[in-house]
C-alpha cells in the first residue's frame, strides 16, 4: 500500500515543486515541462511493471531501470533545459551519475526506514541490483541524450 502512495505522491510533488522552485528563481519552468511531465509519468509507470528474477530473487530491476535511472534522465534534462546549462559531455554525464546516485541513495534509505519502522516487509538484500538498475537507466538516457538530444547529435554539428 506505501509504493502505491509514494506511486502517485512523488511524481505530484515532484512537478509540483520543480515548478514552483524554478519560477521563483525567474526561470521560465513550464517552456519544457513535457520533459518533467515525462519523468514523472514513468516514475508513476514504473512502478506496476514486472520485474524479472534476479539469481531466483524477486527484484525492482524494472522499476530501478526505468523510475529510477530513466526517470533521473528525463529530470536531469529538464532541468538542464530549463536552467539553460551546458557543460563538455564529460561533465554533463557526471552531473547526470551524481543526480542518479544522490536519489538511488535516498531511495535506498527510504526503504531502510520502511523497514525498520514496521511499515513494509521489504528485503534490502537486492540493494546493490537496485543502484546497478539506476546507474544502467541513466546510461541509456545518456546514451539517448548524446545522439539524439543534446548538442553533440548529427543534427546539430
Amino acid at each position: 500500500m506505501v509504493f502505491q502512495i509514494v506511486s502517485v505522491i512523488v511524481p505530484i510533488v515532484l512537478y509540483t515543486m520543480s515548478v514552483w522552485l524554478l519560477g521563483r528563481a525567474g526561470k521560465d519552468a513550464r517552456r519544457y515541462r513535457r520533459w518533467l511531465l515525462a519523468a514523472c509519468g514513468l516514475f508513476f509507470v514504473s512502478w506496476y511493471l514486472p520485474s524479472p528474477l534476479i539469481d531466483g530473487q524477486d527484484t525492482a530491476f524494472t522499476t530501478h531501470f526505468l523510475g529510477g535511472g530513466v526517470f533521473t534522465g528525463l529530470y536531469w534534462y529538464y532541468l538542464k533545459q530549463t536552467l539553460g546549462w551546458q557543460g563538455s559531455w564529460v561533465v554533463e554525464g557526471v552531473s547526470l551519475f551524481v543526480l542518479v546516485s544522490a536519489l538511488g541513495v535516498m531511495n535506498e534509505l527510504f526503504e531502510l526506514l520502511l523497514k525498520q519502522t514496521h511499515l513494509s516487509r521489504l528485503t534490502l538484500t537486492d540493494t546493490n541490483w537496485d543502484l546497478l538498475a539506476n546507474t544502467l537507466g541513466a546510461l541509456l538516457f545518456f546514451g539517448f541524450y548524446s545522439v539524439c538530444l543534446g548538442r553533440y547529435s548529427k543534427t546539430r554539428r
